[in-house]
């Protein structure tokens, strides 16, 4: 197998635009070519997508708050802690 014409560094530089459909075509067949060749860059991406998941829950976490019982939770706690 030859070695794709993408190196790791371009790949990590360009994670964004593939994600959001921003590279040309030719662009994406050779960072889609060194994805499938390349396994640390491909372990790279897993967590890449892990990462942006947890984001987006910590991002809607802060926006509306804990939930009920957590938020009870923690301030009987607080309560406890200060007796």
């Amino acid at each position: 197998m030859r070695q794709p014409e993408v190196r790791c560094v371009e790949f990590v530089e360009q994670v964004t635009q593939w994600l959001e459909g921003g590279l040309t075509d030719e662009e994406r067949l050779l960072f889609e070519e060194h994805l499938a060749y390349c396994s640390p860059c491909s372990r790279f991406m897993v967590q890449f997508r892990q990462s942006l998941a947890l984001s987006r829950m910590a991002d809607g976490y802060m926006r509306q708050g804990p939930p009920p019982m957590v938020r009870a939770a923690l301030q009987d706690a607080f309560r406890q802690s200060r007796r």
